[in-house]
């Protein structure tokens, strides 16, 4: 039988000096039937022209020229289109391994199911990767349990890429979140509640570059802090009167909370929404000994005060 379509989507903004390392990754795969769309974001560098290159070499490259929307408008456009059977995203200032695809659909076709994931390795620019002999682990994932693991941050994160998704789990509507950062988090778990069950392999496929200039690595801006809010009003919403969510949930808003006060200037009105979100949860984390052990020991501390556990934080990071 003839291997199914695969549509890579790489949204494409700024990254000129790291386009060309993630495309090549991209272009070498061992499973060879991909659709692979650049979506030039509006992007005022030469990234456009990098684009267009890459596709005059390639017949499975089609580029999208925009107006600059952000990530997930860039994503969406090019769902919109997409001729795979699966999709899978790639971020374009990260990279694959020459079998990234080939170890996401060969989860899917083992187990049969619409959604897989893979481990991945975080590095910065003037890391140098070595590699990682590992016993490779898989394992398969109810859509309830999946989303546990998710919140808890354990096996997978909330993240879109190194990840593998059958196309009719958007075919409801679902998209990325126009105009909000963080966007993966108000997504990933829609996706996963209307799969059968989510298989994960501990293979290391993916490498997430974190770089200052990124929109996680940039100074706090208002955009973050709103954008923070609104996400997780969202999950409180979408998780009401789901009891076995309570534990998972509570853990990752905390975490997400404390992660944004970081960023914040002491004297952002807004801080107060994040402060009395982190008390509201906090006990709840505690008790949990699924949660992570650094997130109950935060929590313990924050009783002395939270803004003096933001500063040791601070420090230490």
């Amino acid at each position: 039988m003839k291997n199914p379509l695969i549509t890579i989507i790489i949204p494409v903004y700024k990254v000129e000096q790291y386009l060309e390392k993630c495309v090549d990754s991209v272009i070498n795969q061992d499973y060879p039937d991909l659709e692979i769309f650049l979506v030039d974001d509006g992007s005022p560098d030469q990234c456009g022209e990098i684009c267009e290159s890459y596709a005059k070499k390639d017949s499975r490259i089609k580029v999208i020229h925009k107006k600059n929307g952000g990530l997930s408008d860039a994503r969406n456009v090019a769902i919109d289109v997409a001729s795979g059977e699966y999709i899978t995203f790639v971020d374009s200032d990260d990279y694959v391994s020459d079998d990234y695809v080939s170890t996401l659909y060969g989860l899917i076709k083992k187990n049969d199911c619409k959604i897989s994931a893979s481990g991945f390795i975080k590095f910065g620019e003037d890391d140098e990767l070595k590699n990682n002999n590992k016993v490779i682990e898989e394992y398969v994932f109810s859509p309830d349990n999946a989303i546990k693991e998710m919140f808890y941050q354990k096996k997978f994160d909330t993240s879109a890429w190194a990840k593998l998704y059958h196309r009719s789990l958007f075919s409801d509507g679902i998209r990325y979140p126009v105009g909000l950062l963080y966007e993966d988090l108000a997504t990933t778990y829609k996706l996963f509640r209307k799969s059968d069950k989510i298989a994960f392999s501990t293979k290391e496929s993916y490498f997430y570059l974190i770089r200052s200039t990124s929109i996680e690595g940039a100074p706090f801006s208002q955009k973050k802090i709103d954008s923070t809010m609104e996400i997780i009003t969202q999950l409180e919403s979408d998780f009401d009167n789901t009891p076995q969510f309570n534990r998972p949930l509570s853990s990752r808003i905390l975490n997400f909370s404390f992660h944004i006060l970081l960023s914040m200037p002491f004297d952002n009105e807004n801080r107060l929404f994040l402060i009395n979100k982190i008390k509201s949860y906090r006990s709840t984390v505690i008790k949990d000994k699924e949660a992570k052990i650094k997130s109950r020991i935060i929590c313990l501390l924050s009783y002395f005060g939270i803004n003096n556990v933001t500063r040791i934080l601070k420090i230490i990071k």
